[in-house]
């Protein structure tokens, strides 16, 4: 039997999710896809002119969408975490809403950035010059129509080959083929180029909303073994998260695809740790080695490769994933047969996916050609500061040099703390995750949030961490304001030290204070005091750790 109470939570879900969407819907209105995407380089400063009034209106709308699914998350959190599926009209309200969502999402211009066009003329430059991105960049076409919507001219992609292949499959189901050029235009009719280009756009927003939405299936599944009763949280705080939308359906970027294969290791970590559980025999003694086990658990380690080969910083988490798999295994003949099965599969899987791009080292370039870009950091305030005193080139080696030491300790510790505790996997990654965006990244960018927003939403017992990455969406979103009004208004440079010590304190701050306020929340206890081991325990973090 359904209270009114509950049927009453969900009608005020409802009325949050049209409101949501009455702000999507103005976005629709205001920067529709066609015809905005016609005009190259069109983003956010000139299409408002950095109007102070448009700026308002577009802060307004995002504190409006934060504060929707914030008073969202805490109904459901007070209401209770039983699947919708028990309640009535609990499914349409969920998974309704972020459907309609991204349906609007899909025919908005991305105002905030325009690598989707980059996406659209590499995959160009795959299906219809069937040329290697890793090796040829889109300079090298400049008698392409296409050519003049590219920003990263000079630049091989910065994707893996995992990610390269998906790229050429949405070419050519966007119709780009071998050898087939664009017909003259028509007089007053329309212009195949820019008919070709639109029809590329719409489907590498396609291909995001479609991770997008994969992703929220694969939070609900691991919750399903992690934490059945707090399904509906979890799902809510990945599907209906304004930046996960954006970023994603709206902006198109390709981020939800990797969170979508990090969550399915984790999903898979949890299923080889109850398979495990579940060889514990009648005298509580833990199961002799066994080679059903390291091959259960070899298909975690698999998934986060297959994430590492759409972005690379997939890879960073390795270690951490499988320091937790060995601790489980009750024997090191066990491990080490864990070690070698998982180094074949992996790296076989590395070695097809990089072999119909593979030109020598110089495919691997892609690695490094970024790593002298500093924004939005105290590590580019601090690049900006020292190249003040020393060349910019030696100015940014120094400081990609500290970066990358930050992260290298980070990965160390977030590999001791998974080893301490393994049954804490998804704490740990979101850790290091928060680690790199906080301390060790010299160049950030709001759709890096997309990362975080997944593993909270597979952990969604931890309030304090799911409100802090909340409110740093939130700035995170802001910042593109803050660039396209604050910036103009100030006159300074947008490499200058003084705007990355701002612009750093404004995304940064308000989520530190969060994560570093107030105590711990309580983890859920088992009604069996957690003596049990079972779907629960395979991820739980042990009750005397803290957030």
């Amino acid at each position: 039997m359904v209270s009114r109470r509950t049927i009453q939570g969900w009608g005020g879900m409802a009325l949050l999710g049209g409101a949501m969407a009455a702000v999507f819907a103005g976005a629709l209105a205001a920067f529709p896809l066609s015809p905005l995407y016609r005009n190259p380089i069109t983003n956010l400063d000139t299409l408002t002119g950095a109007r102070p009034l448009a700026g308002a209106g577009l802060a307004a709308a995002i504190a409006l969408l934060f504060a929707a699914y914030g008073l969202g998350a805490a109904w459901l959190r007070a209401a209770g975490m039983a699947p919708p599926g028990q309640r009535r009209g609990g499914w349409l309200v969920l998974a309704g809403f972020p459907a309609a969502f991204v349906a609007i999402l899909i025919l908005v211009y991305p105002i905030t950035s325009i690598d989707l066009f980059d996406y659209a003329f590499r995959g160009r430059m795959l299906a219809h010059y069937q040329v290697n991105t890793f090796v040829r960049v889109p300079m090298e076409f400049q008698s392409d129509p296409l050519f003049w919507y590219v920003a990263w001219r000079r630049a091989v992609t910065a994707y893996g080959p995992l990610w390269e292949g998906m790229s050429w499959l949405t070419a050519r189901l966007a119709g780009q083929s071998p050898g087939l050029s664009f017909p003259p235009d028509v007089p007053g009719g329309g212009t195949p180029a820019l008919e070709a280009l639109g029809r590329l756009l719409v489907g590498y927003k396609l291909l995001a909303a479609l991770g997008f939405l994969l992703c929220g299936a694969a939070i609900w599944g691991a919750l399903g073994r992690i934490a059945p009763e707090q399904q509906a949280l979890g799902t809510y705080l990945w599907l209906w998260n304004p930046l996960a939308l954006w970023e994603t359906a709206g902006a198109g970027h390709n981020d939800a695809w990797m969170a979508l294969l990090i969550i399915m290791a984790i999903w898979l970590f949890a299923w080889g740790a109850a398979a495990r559980s579940q060889q514990v025999d009648a005298s509580g003694q833990a199961p002799k080695a066994s080679g059903r086990v390291p091959g259960a658990w070899l298909l975690a380690p698999v998934m986060l490769t297959l994430g590492g080969l759409i972005k690379y910083l997939a890879l960073c988490f390795g270690p951490v994933l499988l320091a937790a798999e060995l601790r489980r295994l009750p024997s090191w003949r066990a491990r080490l047969r864990l070690v070698a099965l998982g180094a074949l599969a992996c790296g076989g899987l590395v070695v097809l996916a990089y072999a119909p791009f593979w030109a020598g080292w110089g495919t691997l370039q892609n690695f490094g050609d970024r790593r002298g870009l500093f924004y939005a950091s105290w590590l580019a305030a601090l690049q900006a500061t020292l190249a003040a005193s020393m060349p910019k080139e030696t100015a940014g080696t120094v400081v990609a040099l500290l970066g990358l030491g930050l992260l290298l300790a980070g990965i160390a510790w977030a590999t001791w703390r998974a080893w301490q505790a393994p049954g804490d996997i998804a704490g740990s990654l979101l850790w290091l995750l928060l680690w790199f965006l906080f301390v060790c990244n010299p160049w950030f960018q709001p759709w890096y949030l997309v990362w975080a927003v997944a593993l909270v939403a597979v952990q969604p017992w931890r309030a304090r961490a799911a409100l802090g990455v909340t409110v740093f969406c939130a700035t995170a979103l802001l910042s593109y304001l803050a660039g396209s009004f604050l910036l103009p208004l100030l006159g300074w440079g947008s490499e200058s030290a003084a705007w990355n010590m701002l612009l750093t304190a404004l995304i940064y701050g308000p989520p530190l204070l969060v994560f570093s306020w107030g105590e711990a929340p309580a983890l859920p206890q088992r009604s069996d005091g957690g003596r049990r081991r079972g779907r629960w325990s395979a991820l739980r973090r042990p009750p005397s750790h803290t957030d």
